[in-house]
């Protein structure tokens, strides 16, 4: 009798111990950094639903406010190499810029830090039976992509992959000015 005591007793601290668990952690200390920074900023830019139907078109309303997904290779900034900054298509904030953005293969536009602690936020996403950091619009939580830990290790170690679809860009201004 003595064993199934202990049995149950050792059944009931391994529910407790899994129920304290935070699903929410993750092994890369820099995406856990991200998420801690990207939580500073509280304004946001609010619209309806519906106000956001007539603003956008179906498949743009369909990936910023249903978290879609474009097809991969399809984007008109996969692969784009221009000087200048992303935005966001829904709001017009500041995301990304061109200095940070790298080729990664994924098929999406990809880069390795945003454009300061303002731009973006992240929440965990465990939609289609997987576990993922998905990327907001901190001005407005527009869905944008997801983050992943598999990034350039020189740099931040992290790949945000973001849909074309999802971004607005503006090319560097270039001074005419200059002499040769």
């Amino acid at each position: 009798m003595k064993n199934k005591k202990d049995i149950v007793i050792f059944v009931i601290v391994v529910f407790f111990l899994q129920c304290q668990s935070n699903p929410k952690q993750t092994t890369n200390s820099a995406l856990n950094q991200e998420q801690k920074t990207a939580t500073m900023d509280t304004s946001t830019y609010f619209k309806s639903e519906e106000e956001w139907k007539k603003v956008l078109t179906d498949e743009e309303f369909h990936v910023l406010r249903e978290a879609g997904t474009e097809r991969a290779y399809t984007g008109k900034y996969t692969d784009l190499k221009d000087d200048g900054n992303y935005y966001c298509k829904a709001c017009g904030h500041l995301l990304f810029t061109s200095t940070t953005k790298y080729h990664s293969g994924c098929g999406w536009p990809a880069f390795y830090d945003k454009a300061g602690n303002n731009a973006v936020i992240t929440r965990m996403d465990y939609s289609f039976g997987m576990t993922r950091i998905e990327v907001l619009c901190k001005r407005c939580e527009s869905h944008l992509g997801h983050v992943f830990d598999d990034g350039p290790k020189d740099k931040t170690g992290l790949r945000y992959c973001i849909n074309s679809i999802s971004l607005t860009f503006e090319k560097a201004a270039t001074d005419k000015t200059k002499t040769k």
